[in-house]
Parts: structure tokens; C-alpha cells; sequence
């Protein structure tokens, strides 16, 4: 009960217990638990930069922000979305994300996100099934090392 009231008053005082632990673990050095110190003041406290109300902010007070290239709506409904998906795969070899991505561009106006879709046809994969499996073999075979990669690929 000694032991348990010694390492009471050392957490309220906020030190760890330098006694025997009463799971039979030693205790940690001095140096760790320094490292391990909570600290209070003006050198320890983070600098928040101040708040821009949003309709003050401008681009280059944020260049760090993410770039949204898709949000859904309810002015086009999931069958139309669909369709349209389907037309952007199968015609134009676009893949979902690019699809959507083109649709949002034109803020959901489906008709010009169609007409663009002409205009910016995305590369085909040039990739076969066979050469990606080859290259993930071989990867995992050889590491980074690209030449011997590229050497069992080609």
C-alpha cells in the first residue's frame, strides 16, 4: 500500500515513479522521462495563424488548399449520371474519376461536360494485363532497381 500511495503523490505531481513498477517492469531512465515531460509556456506553444473570414480569403492566402474535382449534385439524377458515365468510358476511354471530374469542370451542365469530352480524350493505358502483372513480379523480385525491372519487361 506504501508503494501505491508513493506513486500516487508522484502522478499528481506529474513525475513518473521512479520505484519498482508494479507489473515487475523496471522503470524508464531520467533521459526518457524527460523526453517525456509535458511543457507549459510561451517556448512550448504552437503559432496559429490568424483566422480569414471565408468570403476574405483569396487563392494565395491559402496555396496549401486541396483542389475538389468532384461534388455531387441534385439537378442530375443518378440514371443521367450513369449515362453519361457509360458514354465517357466507352466512347472516349475516360475512367470514372476523369468522367466526373469533367462534369464538375462544367458545373453539372451535362451537355457541354459531353461536348468537352471530345477534347480531351485521355491517353489509352498502353499497359497489357500481362505486362502489369510482369512488372509487379518483377518488382517485388528486384526492389527499385528500374533497369533489371525494365530488362524482364521488355
Amino acid at each position: 500500500m506504501v508503494l501505491a500511495d508513493r506513486n500516487a503523490e508522484n502522478i499528481r505531481n506529474g513525475r513518473r515513479s521512479r520505484g519498482p513498477s508494479p507489473n515487475g517492469h523496471a522503470s524508464e531512465s531520467s533521459s526518457e522521462d524527460e523526453a517525456e515531460k509535458i511543457r507549459v509556456g510561451r517556448d512550448y506553444q504552437a503559432v496559429v495563424p490568424e483566422f480569414i473570414q471565408v468570403g476574405d480569403r483569396r487563392l494565395e492566402q491559402c496555396p496549401d488548399r486541396a483542389l475538389l474535382v468532384w461534388s455531387p449534385t441534385i439537378d442530375v439524377s443518378d440514371i443521367k449520371l450513369d449515362e453519361y458515365i457509360s458514354l465517357a468510358k466507352e466512347k472516349y476511354g475516360y475512367n470514372g474519376e476523369q468522367a466526373l471530374g469533367m462534369l464538375f469542370w462544367h458545373k453539372h451542365d451535362l451537355e457541354k461536360a459531353i461536348l468537352d469530352l471530345a477534347n480531351f480524350t485521355p491517353f489509352p493505358d498502353e499497359w497489357t494485363v500481362e505486362d502489369k502483372v510482369l512488372f509487379e513480379q518483377a518488382f517485388q523480385f528486384h526492389g527499385k532497381s528500374f533497369h533489371r525491372i525494365r530488362q524482364m519487361v521488355d
